[in-house]
């Protein structure tokens, strides 16, 4: 099920939230946090119910590991690795069997068969999910808890798709806490702020971009020097809009019901360096790298007196997992690879210099050109696209990325009725059209964020006014959800 669907809205949202306040009302907790597993199952399960079996044995497993380790402590060293070993496996048989397989029949010329196995969603975020438990239990900094609290930790729907990447320890306390399981006005009031702030970026902004970006990557062969950088632009605004809009829901969604989600995203394109960059984007999935490997193999680098060497590596080795976690294909392993490059040049240069507007402006090219390689995914779209922005060329295409703009109907409404004899002429400014919507981006982008916005507004108050404005982004945005499109790291 997609946030941003109307049976989500107004039928599954609605039965979630009444079904759990009421149960709490009358103090039924355990049968709430069933209630709200059974919900996040059905949600889960919407669109395919084979994924229903793969995350309940993922759940059992790994919860019957933990068990294992408790029980049996002086083999939990065994099972912890049993454990970790078994999450990887899994993880690598459904998301890169076929990337393995291809790569060896290229390397010794075998033939052997692809399996062509459908990625099951979100299977990336709640497997490093249960992986950060296991982890922290091997550590000893998570006790066993029981199955329903830990099904309601992994299951929790807002975050269970597309993150952000929850740590035990900051969910399953709120689901203790009584205090939170009791009707809180102004926390669905703040919920649903961020929810229809998220929606709008979703899908009257990130919709928007992936016109052009899926007309470009798909003609890439015709991209000259202007319309190849207005593709790696959309896609630049169209990622950032994409996954910060479904964050900030998953952030709403998680305040009606009381429980306080990490933030995902932090104003990233503000940035002045790389490694700022990844304190600000995706910042769950920074820090679950950083703690549970970037540290691990710092700290070892140091016992074994090797701290320069470390300090080399180390990035390296934590952009190259961070690529190939995002897909199985070279793009992402080269878009890792480049961050990591980058890092280690940034905290040896731009760390001494002030931040202006050239730091900012080198980062935010940066991001362009290597989003542009994180959406190629393959090698050769790669190079046909990284040539075609750094190749000087110019064949007039622009125009026919104008083009794409007839899609929506709103444009076809309002100008090939009136300009119908002259089409170049309407593409032209369906080319306006897109450069106008850089412009609106950048201003979003330039201002506060959503999180910023809900604390100036609990701050200075509710006016009728921001109250209007949301209420037209709403329906706006219900009504362009006739074409419901996904989210882009679903596919991740």
């Amino acid at each position: 099920m997609l946030f941003n669907s109307h049976i989500f809205i107004f039928v599954f949202l609605p039965l979630c939230l009444a079904g759990w306040f009421l149960l709490n009302r009358f103090r039924l907790y355990k049968i709430s946090n069933v209630f709200l597993i059974g919900m996040s199952l059905w949600f889960y399960g919407y669109f395919n119910q084979k994924y229903l079996i793969l995350i309940t044995a993922s759940i059992l497993i790994n919860y019957t590991i933990s068990f294992l380790m408790e029980k049996f402590a002086k083999a939990e060293k065994v099972f912890f690795f049993a454990g970790l070993m078994l999450n990887i496996l899994v993880l690598g048989y459904f998301k890169y069997y076929d990337f393995f397989v291809e790569n060896i029949n290229a390397l010794f010329r075998t033939n052997f068969a692809l399996k062509h196995i459908l990625l099951p969603l979100g299977i990336s975020f709640f497997t490093l999910q249960q992986i950060s438990f296991l982890i922290d239990r091997h550590w000893g900094s998570a006790p066993h808890y029981g199955i329903i609290d830990y099904a309601s930790y992994v299951t929790f729907f807002p975050q269970l798709i597309a993150g952000p990447i929850v740590f035990h320890s900051e969910l399953i306390p709120q689901f203790k806490d009584e205090s939170k399981r009791r009707f809180n006005p102004e926390n669905l009031r703040d919920g649903a702020i961020l929810f229809i702030l998220g929606l709008s970026k979703k899908v009257l902004i990130a919709d928007f971009f992936a016109i052009s970006v899926n007309f470009g990557f798909d003609k890439i062969l015709y991209l000259d020097t202007p319309s190849a950088w207005l593709v790696a632009l959309s896609y630049t605004f169209e990622l950032y809009f994409d996954f910060s809009g479904y964050c900030d829901m998953a952030v709403g969604l998680g305040k009606m019901f009381n429980l306080d989600l990490p933030i995902n995203f932090k104003s990233p394109y503000k940035s002045h360096s790389v490694p700022e960059y990844w304190t600000r984007w995706h910042y769950t999935l920074t820090r679950f790298f950083t703690q549970y490997i970037y540290t691990p193999l710092t700290v070892h680098g140091v016992r074994k007196k090797k701290r320069k060497l470390y300090a080399f590596i180390t990035p390296l080795i934590v952009y190259f997992i961070s690529g190939f976690w995002h897909g199985a294909s070279w793009t992402f392993i080269l878009w890792g690879l480049a961050q990591g490059v980058a890092t280690i040049w940034s905290q040896r240069k731009f760390f001494k210099l002030k931040k202006n507007f050239l730091t900012w402006i080198c980062t935010f090219i940066f991001a362009i050109i290597t989003q542009a390689i994180f959406r190629s995914e393959t090698v050769p779209n790669m190079v046909r696209i990284l040539k075609a922005m750094f190749v000087p060329s110019y064949n007039g295409f622009l125009v026919d990325m104008g083009s794409t703009m007839s899609s929506l109907a709103i444009f076809r409404a309002v100008f090939e009725k009136i300009l119908t004899p002259s089409y170049p002429l309407v593409y032209w400014i369906y080319f306006v059209c897109i450069l106008i919507g850089f412009a609106i981006a950048g201003f979003i982008l330039k201002g506060r964020n959503a999180i910023e916005i809900l604390a100036y507004r609990r701050e200075k108050g509710i006016t009728v006014g921001f109250t209007l404005f949301l209420a037209v982004l709403l329906v706006v945005s219900l009504v362009s959800m006739t074409g419901v499109s996904t989210f882009l790291y679903f596919n991740f």
